[in-house]
């Protein structure tokens, strides 16, 4: 098996991704037990079945893993050598899969002593679409390159959230899909104008689609503007994505308006 690290060119760090994305749809092809796993809340035993699988290919391939399942390796942070860190939810959107809802997806994010470096974010339910980017290559979703049309008409906008949104919140329509990795893609690729968190959520739900987003030319933050790159699994954000400036803005007053 190849070994990463800083120097590893991205299109080999790319497909190195695609194939733990495979291991994973394959490992999920033979679960047929969705019932809780009794370790963790909310967490399910497909969860830890899926995260063995790729979690002991990342640490074969040289990566530190940051699991939602199986928490962090030892590392020193931030990042000042040649190592790779990667953030990864083996099953984002666990719930909607146990239900046999198809919108689910394995999140991976690598990241450098630079900052996010490369993301894949693939569909796991039927579809296999994928998002992908590398940091400067820019977005992809199949392959095809994509980039956010900005929306600025907040009555024209499609707005995807985790929680219930205030009423009225003077979008045009709002979904609350499940999923926050895919969800939060959507934007990249025109399915969503912007996407607002008025939960939290860790940082493997979110972080490869932040970089998908922000490589497509979306604007990508947080509700009280904290940094989205954390390595504490315990560490919550409130991610907010959007096509515009203005409504990047929009959404972030809505949100901070919820919290009270």
């Amino acid at each position: 098996m190849a070994h990463f690290d800083y120097d590893s060119d991205d299109r080999e760090l790319m497909g190195f991704l695609h194939d733990v994305a495979d291991a994973a749809a394959d490992t999920l092809d033979e679960i047929g037990d969705w019932s809780m796993s009794g370790e963790r809340e909310g967490q399910y035993s497909a969860d830890v079945v899926v995260d063995d699988v790729i979690v002991d290919m990342l640490q074969a391939a040289g990566f530190i893993v940051l699991s939602e399942e199986s928490g962090v390796d030892e590392i020193e942070w931030p990042i000042v050598d040649n190592q790779l860190l990667i953030v990864v939810d083996p099953i984002d959107g666990s719930t909607n899969a146990s239900k046999g809802l198809p919108w689910f997806a394995t999140s991976l994010c690598v990241v450098d002593r630079d900052g996010l470096r490369a993301a894949l974010v693939a569909e796991q339910s039927g579809s296999e679409t994928r998002f992908g980017a590398t940091r400067g290559g820019g977005a992809n979703k199949d392959g095809v390159p994509i980039h956010v049309v900005p929306l600025t008409d907040m009555s024209r906008a499609v707005i995807g959230t985790n929680g219930v949104p205030p009423d009225p919140h003077g979008w045009w329509q709002f979904r609350t899909l499940g999923a926050a990795a895919l969800d939060i893609s959507l934007v990249a690729s025109g399915g969503l104008d912007g996407y607002v968190d008025y939960h939290d959520h860790g940082v493997w739900d979110y972080l490869a689609a932040a970089l998908i987003c922000k490589e497509a030319g979306a604007i990508v933050g947080e509700i009280d503007d904290r940094d989205l790159m954390v390595i504490d699994p315990g560490d919550r954000r409130t991610p907010i994505v959007a096509s515009s400036p203005a409504l990047f803005q929009s959404l972030q007053e809505s949100a901070r308006a919820n919290q009270h």
